[in-house]
């Protein structure tokens, strides 16, 4: 008889986390094909509690629970500028006690979103049980680091916020019985924390199921690029509203016929109206259909800044062998080079002669989708992670 698993998630209501909950997902597909996992499910929503067959799943809710607010001093916790927090009132502590007595879990999984509210009821109900979370998006803003090396005058708030995420990150380590950072850099980042605690924390990238882009037939290519983000954020439609007013028009100056699709869930009114005045920008709606206006797309220009699910829309690219355009932060984290799998930006001048010269020369494209799909096979397929994350647990 296998062995049980809680597995701790949430939904997250604000757009900017979607690719937390895409990861959240993966991992807890995976881990079914190991334990019996009860999957607590926590929302705000009007449902009540369900249970369907095979391992359980029951969907909490409490209501008025998820929140976001802005944050001036941005914990671990806190993913950054938003704060998803619950108020973990008496009914889901209830549950989670009534779960745990009743059954006995070896692990118990945390999502990101959770662990605030979570991870010190867990202890206390169950000592003995291996606690997993996952360090996706634990990061409190620019480091100390980042600013002496960009030059950047660090003020006092900087260094609280920084002494603040590391103290944090350092309980979270204790707490913890094994935390996945999401690559090698957050992996030092948190092994330098606690020499004692090193040996908990292991890499596992974001990845993707290759089934899920297979196609028999080739494509042919058109002469359109592809914006690939979340726009729904303030970074996000920051970058939007940049790039179509700083360097698309001066692609189109260069290569006339382009056509540019936006794929996005929602696009902010802003960007939409610039769809009305130009017939070159498309707006294609829900995500769903991203995969076929990425095949044939000569380029795909994943978000310049962080914070608008950059890497799942790198990785869906090399997927589908369409070559990408991004920038260091925007692609931070990923095995990719410049010129090898991949064309940084750090200019908007970069930006339009990388996109035109993925436009005009349909080899150069070719070389870089063949490469960077040779990187995803080896480091990011869901294959190659899984046989890593069931040894781990």
């Amino acid at each position: 008889m296998r062995e049980r698993m809680l597995f701790l998630s949430a939904k997250n209501h604000q757009t900017q986390d979607l690719e937390g909950d895409i990861r959240t997902g993966r991992f807890l597909k995976i881990l079914q094909e190991k334990y019996e996992i009860d999957h607590l499910f926590y929302r705000n929503s009007s449902r009540e509690l369900s249970v369907t067959g095979g391992s359980q799943f029951i969907a909490y809710k409490e209501r008025g629970a998820l929140t976001s607010r802005r944050t001036k001093l941005r914990s671990l916790y806190k993913l950054r500028d938003y704060a998803y927090r619950s108020s973990t009132g008496k009914n889901m502590r209830d549950n989670l006690t009534d779960l745990c007595r009743s059954n006995t879990y070896s692990h118990v999984f945390i999502s990101h979103s959770l662990l605030q509210n979570c991870i010190d009821i867990i202890r206390h109900l169950l000592p003995e049980a291996t606690i997993i979370t996952d360090a996706y998006r634990f990061k409190g803003g620019m480091s100390i680091g980042e600013a002496v090396g960009k030059r950047i005058l660090i003020t006092p708030y900087q260094k609280l916020n920084a002494a603040l995420v590391r103290r944090d990150e350092r309980n979270l380590l204790n707490k913890t019985g094994l935390l996945l950072a999401t690559s090698e850099w957050d992996a030092l980042s948190f092994k330098s924390l606690s020499f004692a605690d090193a040996s908990k924390v292991h890499v596992v990238p974001h990845f993707i199921d290759m089934h899920q882009y297979e196609y028999t037939e080739p494509v042919l290519k058109e002469n359109s690029i592809v914006l690939y983000w979340d726009m729904n954020t303030s970074p996000g439609k920051q970058v939007a509203l940049l790039f179509f007013h700083k360097i698309y028009s001066r692609i189109k100056a260069k290569v006339p016929d382009v056509r540019c699709y936006i794929v996005c869930r929602e696009v902010p009114p802003e960007v939409a109206e610039l769809g009305k005045e130009d017939n070159s920008i498309n707006i294609t709606g829900p995500l769903d259909n991203a995969a076929e206006y990425i095949r044939k797309a000569k380029a795909v220009i994943a978000p310049l800044l962080d914070n608008c699910g950059a890497r799942m829309s790198v990785l869906e690219s090399w997927a589908l062998r369409t070559p990408v355009v991004s920038s260091t932060k925007g692609s931070e984290g990923l095995n990719c080079e410049h010129n090898r799998n991949i064309l940084l930006a750090s200019t908007a001048k970069d930006a339009v002669d990388n996109i035109v010269s993925l436009l005009q020369d349909s080899g150069l494209g070719g070389l870089i989708a063949d490469r960077a799909h040779q990187t995803l096979l080896k480091h990011y397929e869901a294959n190659s992670v899984r046989a890593k994350i069931l040894s781990l647990v």
